[in-house]
């Protein structure tokens, strides 16, 4: 192992310490394979853990000076408890998370079930993080292919009728959580709504407060005059019985931790302006000053497969070289852990799992169909 990290060195040495894209495929393509890490039980507590540090609880609530100078709103529900009289409410499904889309069909569910509303559907992401999915989406045939949105829609196709999934599809040219924002309000904007709600479904338990710290900061630009978006997250709890590999304990999964809360530090300004960033990114959430980053320390240090080293030298103080070391280890075991062949078989079997439940959508009335399933929660 001393000489793989000595070889490690010497190759982050000749590109730069490079952690971008091109830098961790360069790193991928001239380094040897690396046995990924069993990823075991005890990994829930610190999960559990960051799902209540970056997720929501039912009823968050937050006002804001928005583009037209006016106070905007923002709130997080459960998936079975969304907020009646949202104005032109949109559900969006992204994030990177493939479990994503069950989520999705439960909240269509339960919001046609208590509104007799079927809900328009729009599925939005360009690419995978970081090259690190690199070999599921550069393929010709595969569920995953192309781009995320894409691969969001052909998930929902299996479970809705194909007008529905795609009344709204088109390309997409976000690259980043910022990028995924600018495009909802061009969507908007091309719609022609001078008001949208927008409902937000990632399948990660760990991006709410992210999403909220950076889109509520974006949302004071006058770019985005002429649109007024109003924001509802609707939290997806942590599970871990799906068989995506970000769906149970694994690299994965553990990678979109720490790139969820890793971020919640750095450059933040308060809601009442106070900062000490030069260039401040996104708001300081609540509670962020309290949480026991200590716990977290293995996680955002060993396992950031998609992150950026400057969590870790915000919040450890970790030397710039030896993080990005770390960041290039845990994104070389990462590529190991999974195929392509994963996502598809993966994708299948939890679509067979949740139709075993629900029931399959075979033909007639989609809204029907969502308010006859069962009434019991598929996430509890």
């Amino acid at each position: 192992m001393e000489n793989y990290f000595e070889r490690l060195h010497q190759l982050l040495n000749e590109n730069g310490y490079k952690c971008n894209a091109d830098g961790r495929k360069f790193m991928y393509e001239n380094m040897p394979a690396i046995t990924p890490r069993n990823i075991g039980n005890d990994w829930k507590r610190i999960l559990k853990y960051a799902e209540k540090v970056g997720g929501f609880i039912h009823g968050a609530y937050f006002s804001y000076r928005n583009a037209q100078n006016k106070v905007g709103e923002a709130t997080a529900h459960n998936l079975y408890n969304l907020p009646s009289g949202m104005t032109n409410p949109v559900l969006v499904c992204f994030g990177g998370m493939m479990t994503a889309p069950l989520f999705a069909m439960e909240i269509l569910r339960f919001y046609a079930k208590q509104h007799n509303r079927l809900l328009p559907f729009l599925a939005i992401g360009k690419e995978g993080n970081k090259g690190l999915f690199e070999k599921v989406f550069n393929r010709k045939n595969g569920i995953i292919i192309q781009t995320e949105y894409q691969a969001y829609l052909n998930i929902m196709e299996k479970m809705a009728p194909s007008d529905y999934v795609r009344a709204n599809e088109q390309a997409f040219q976000d690259t980043d959580t910022a990028g995924n924002l600018i495009e909802l309000y061009n969507f908007a904007k091309k719609q022609g709504m001078k008001e949208v709600t927008y409902i937000l479904c990632t399948g990660n338990p760990f991006y709410d407060k992210r999403l909220f710290a950076e889109w509520l900061l974006m949302l004071k630009d006058e770019k985005f005059s002429e649109v007024k978006i109003n924001l509802v997250i609707a939290h997806c709890p942590l599970f871990l019985d799906a068989h995506v590999p970000e769906g149970h304990l694994s690299e994965l999964l553990l990678g979109y931790a720490a790139a969820s809360i890793g971020p919640l530090m750095k450059d933040t300004i308060s809601f009442d302006g106070q900062t000490s960033s030069s260039k401040p990114e996104r708001y300081l959430m609540p509670e962020m000053q309290e949480t026991d980053w200590e716990q977290f320390r293995n996680l955002i240090c060993h396992f950031s497969n998609m992150g950026w080293p400057n969590y870790q030298e915000i919040l450890y103080g970790v030397e710039h070289k030896e993080a990005v070391a770390n960041i290039i280890i845990s994104d070389l075991q990462a590529r190991q852990s999974f195929t392509a062949q994963d996502y598809d078989n993966g994708i299948l079997a939890d679509i067979a799992d949740y139709q075993k439940v629900i029931g399959k959508y075979e033909s007639g009335d989609f809204k029907e169909y969502l308010k006859n399933t069962p009434d019991t929660p598929y996430f509890n």
